[in-house]
């Protein structure tokens, strides 16, 4: 209770220095204020954006005040603070020439060099500043340390908060800030670290615990990140992200049922929620309530129509229950709003091998292979309409242009081998085949799509038996 009334008393006082000020700017009346005073006026206009007014509050306290030092940093600081970097560092460097053992004149002077892209200059600042630094150097190490978080500088950033973690190891701002920049430097085991050592001390912040949830779900271990949602939840039944955050998770664990019943609950605090409607129909979908599914999809499309995944959604459910002709409507319209993803075209070029429409197939497919030549199933969709139309030659084509990016992939090599064996170039047929073998020998029957004549070949059969992997042996009670 005094904490609460202190508060509303040093909130009543700033606004009668507050009104002071003001009616001495709009009556012209002369009022003093002290030097603490005048700092508590700047400070709150540049909470608030009023640079203006701040810069006036300024003014006014060097003429009253015209020996304060403390008010020249504040007038570097608001230049600062507007976006004036180069005028508020030249105000530093003088007042650096009058009174060099000020902490605050190397403080601000880092966070200027910061804002002005000179990292190692701002070191050598922020090192001065804590030299002279007597009285509560963990919040100047934190306030360092909040400066390069501001410009990315996340692993310098963490020096600093080290070492205020050394001296204060139960202070939470402290806590949550290392596991935030570990959390940006991906190193996720010890942002985790933190988080948890903050819960020890706080273990009813929801935001930390969903924190923590995100971290998880990073590592993809999705259970725990299951929990750690449940508990901001518990906390909170209203935290909307949350729940969303936990339907994601659910359904990354296969648990498509219990997915489903979290997105609508989310969507029951946020009916807006485009990705909760259009994530919710594709855990329906995997469940295979097609019908339901596409409500949920065009529920999504309703909401935003531009969303192609939505659009997309429902195209794939249109294919899943063989209406060809409504998922190319439906997958056209996607295309129509996003024409960069390569899964719109391949299921596109699905689509219209389905429909026997094998030109516009093969067109959709070469567009796939463009936007991501790593899709070997394209590439093979590809190179099989060729070879399914009788251009075993441009179906090898294919698949040498395939080559510089799958050659990896075994099921590349197997059809590689089928196709030249067709054309009767055996040694070719058969270094494919060999190469297959040796990447991923259960897939040899692939090849039997094109060739199946070639597993009863002797020369193969011979080399199947040469790379059979070997059995693996138990222990023997």
């Amino acid at each position: 209770m005094d904490k609460e009334k202190d508060y509303f008393q040093e909130d009543g006082d700033l606004q009668d220095i507050l009104g002071r000020f003001e009616n001495m700017l709009n009556q012209m009346e002369a009022y003093f204020f002290d030097v603490h005073e005048f700092e508590r006026i700047i400070d709150h206009y540049l909470d608030t954006n009023h640079f203006i007014k701040a810069i006036d509050a300024v003014r006014y306290g060097i003429n009253q005040h015209p020996g304060s030092t403390t008010l020249l940093i504040k007038e570097a600081q608001v230049y600062a603070e507007k976006g004036e970097s180069v005028k508020a560092l030249e105000m530093v460097n003088a007042l650096e020439m009058i009174e060099e053992s000020n902490n605050e004149i190397y403080m601000l002077k880092g966070m200027i060099l910061n804002q002005l892209g000179k990292v190692k200059e701002a070191e050598a600042a922020f090192e001065k500043a804590v030299d002279l630094s007597y009285e509560n150097l963990e919040d100047i190490l934190y306030d360092i340390a909040l400066s390069f978080e501001y410009i990315n500088q996340y692993k310098i950033a963490l020096g600093y908060l080290e070492k205020a973690y050394e001296r204060n190891p139960k202070k939470l701002n402290i806590l949550y800030d290392l596991a935030y920049c570990y959390d940006r430097l991906h190193d996720f085991d010890r942002s985790i670290k933190y988080y948890e050592i903050f819960l020890d001390h706080e273990p009813f912040s929801e935001n930390v615990w969903y924190n923590l949830g995100l971290l998880y779900f990073k590592k993809e271990n999705f259970k725990k990140a299951v929990e750690c949602y449940d508990f901001a939840i518990a906390i909170n039944d209203q935290y909307s992200s949350a729940i969303f955050n936990k339907a994601n998770a659910q359904a990354n664990l296969g648990a498509y049922k219990e997915a489903v019943e979290t997105y609508k609950e989310c969507i029951l605090l946020e009916p807006e929620n485009v990705l909760a409607h259009c994530y919710l129909g594709e855990s329906l979908e995997k469940l295979e309530n097609y019908q339901e599914a596409i409500e949920w999809y065009r529920k999504s499309t309703e909401i935003d129509p531009s969303y192609a995944e939505g659009w997309y959604g429902i195209a794939v459910c249109y294919l899943f229950l063989k209406l060809y002709k409504d998922a190319l409507y439906y997958v056209s319209k996607a295309i129509s709003k996003d024409e960069e993803n390569p899964d719109f075209w391949f299921t596109l070029g699905n689509v219209h091998a389905h429909l026997g429409s094998h030109t516009d197939a093969i067109k959709a497919y070469a567009r796939t292979t463009e936007l991501d030549p790593y899709d070997d199933e394209a590439w093979l969709n590809l190179a099989h309409l060729y070879f399914i139309q009788g251009e075993t030659g441009k179906a090898i084509s294919v698949l040498k242009d395939a080559y510089s990016y799958t050659f990896d992939i075994s099921i590349i090599n197997f059809h590689l081998a089928g196709y030249h064996y067709i054309i009767h170039k055996p040694e070719q047929a058969l270094k494919f085949f060999e190469k297959g073998l040796k990447l991923e020998y259960t897939e040899y029957r692939s090849v039997e799509k094109i060739s199946p004549d070639l597993l009863e070949d002797p020369l193969y059969k011979n080399l199947m038996e040469k790379y059979i992997p070997p059995q693996k042996s138990g222990k023997r009670n």
